[in-house]
């Protein structure tokens, strides 16, 4: 597949994901997803797989806030993963390139929200005063999703269509400091993420299960894959024992 193909067909997954995260929400728009789709999409899904985890991390516990609108993760994740390919694969990389990418899909989410999104509204409420159910439907819903692919399909495709003759070059003239400060600031994003979403879990008694993961992931170095298995068998473990005993003596 040539690189103009892949460049259409990452711009359009974008796009449907976009689409997706303004209606049905089944997640596609993540970048554990995103990550693969279009390192397979590359000809690399190892690589696309490795960016989703490290991006997913990053931006785990980023939510939208009234109308703040924070750094994208999808079409960074997007960008990162043909680049990381492109560039002969390595997550430090993807990272140095997720970060300063997600702030771009920040400008253009909060451009979509605060302008254009309101103009389509106003068009909506005028079509619905003059019982014109075409207008509404197009207003509210086709039209605005159509801009997604302006935002952030053609973005997506440029970036990767005329990204990957001088791809090579910009990695070689970005100095190695520079990009393991990124990939380390990265990081530590996703640690703040992890850090926000474990405040959140109020029950004590959950607490001795996740030192039991952090043992098993930083001492024993099993991998996800180890670690969710784990997570089965002792959420299997707890059913037995606490929860289905507490009922049966009740």
């Amino acid at each position: 597949m040539n690189i103009l193909a892949q460049a259409f067909l990452c711009a359009l997954f974008v796009t449907v994901a976009f689409i997706d995260s303004h209606t049905f929400q089944t997640h596609i728009f993540r970048p554990i997803f995103v990550g693969p789709v279009v390192g397979l999409i590359m000809g690399d899904m190892a690589t696309g797989f490795s960016v989703g985890v490290t991006v997913e991390l990053m931006f785990l516990a980023v939510i939208f806030v009234g109308t703040a609108a924070p750094p994208d993760p999808t079409i960074s994740t997007a960008i990162a993963t043909a680049i990381a390919v492109l560039g002969g694969g390595g997550t430090e990389l993807a990272v140095a390139t997720a970060l300063p990418i997600s702030f771009i899909g920040q400008i253009a989410t909060t451009f979509q929200n605060s302008l254009i999104n309101v103009w389509f509204m106003h068009r909506a409420e005028s079509a619905a005063l003059k019982l014109n159910t075409r207008g509404l439907i197009r207003n509210n819903t086709i039209y605005p999703m159509l801009i997604n692919a302006v935002l952030y399909g053609l973005p997506t495709f440029l970036a990767i269509y005329f990204g990957a003759d001088i791809i090579r070059l910009v990695i070689d003239a970005i100095p190695s400091s520079i990009i393991t400060g990124l990939a380390v600031g990265g990081g530590m994003i996703g640690a703040v993420g992890f850090a926000l979403l474990l405040t959140t879990i109020k029950t004590k008694n959950m607490w001795p299960f996740f030192i039991i993961g952090f043992i098993f992931a930083s001492y024993l170095k099993v991998n996800m894959i180890g670690i969710g298995l784990l997570s089965l068998a002792l959420c299997g473990i707890y059913y037995q024992f606490v929860i289905k005993k507490s009922s049966q003596g009740n």
